[in-house]
């Protein structure tokens, strides 16, 4: 099936009826695609992905009932042949991180043109295996591309990013120290010297960065 050949079907996943509407039209202008359906809500989706059978998925990330992110994770191994694009408002790292995680086949946000879309849904029907690199826009690839940069510019000690970890999973300065047999200063220590050479200026702050990294 080649790229010239291939009609695309698609379903879209997104709680405001008029996104729905406006991405319909971009993508069946495109004589090569037809959406067969689309809904508001995660409710009853993977009944719906079964009746329906579509070749992708575009999938909001807020939605009412639930976390795109979540239904990812649900349903991709549920359908492993579905391609899944999240196509959402949210760009933060620390959601493209987990999209990527989970093998989302594309992650494009809603600033992309009628033509991206097009043509970032044609690339992902091309793709052959689930963990290939996923198509992103370009505003993504961007973001990446400087959270890549500035990690490269922060050198953690194998200590920090342990430390870093076990914060970001919730333990206190305490229990950090009796997990790795430190004393609960050197925890303090390093803590504090984690938040200057991250320019942050609290844990929860070190907890989204560990995110963003992809540590969780």
């Amino acid at each position: 099936m080649t790229k010239a050949t291939v009609t695309v079907k698609i379903f879209i996943v997104d709680d405001h009826a008029v996104v729905r509407q406006g991405t319909r039209e971009l993508l069946t202008s495109h004589p090569q695609m037809t959406v067969i359906g689309d809904t508001d809500s995660g409710e009853n989706l993977e009944g719906l992905l079964r009746l329906k059978e579509p070749d992708v998925l575009l999938l909001d990330i807020n939605l009412p009932d639930s976390n795109g992110l979540d239904i990812l994770e649900r349903i991709r191994p549920k359908f492993p042949d579905l391609k899944i694009i999240l196509f959402t408002a949210h760009t933060d790292t620390q959601y493209i991180r987990k999209g990527i995680k989970l093998y989302v086949d594309g992650y494009l946000s809603k600033t992309v043109s009628s033509g991206e879309l097009q043509e970032a849904v044609l690339s992902v029907v091309q793709q052959k295996n689930q963990k290939d690199s996923p198509v992103l826009s370009a505003d993504i690839r961007e973001k990446l591309s400087q959270l890549e940069s500035q990690t490269q510019a922060i050198r953690l000690t194998p200590r920090e990013a342990e430390i870093l970890l076990k914060v970001a999973e919730g333990d206190t300065n305490q229990a950090i120290a009796k997990n790795l047999c430190l004393s609960v200063k050197t925890v303090d220590t390093h803590v504090a010297n984690l938040m200057k050479k991250l320019v942050v200026n609290n844990r929860s702050q070190l907890t989204a960065y560990a995110y963003e990294q992809g540590l969780l």
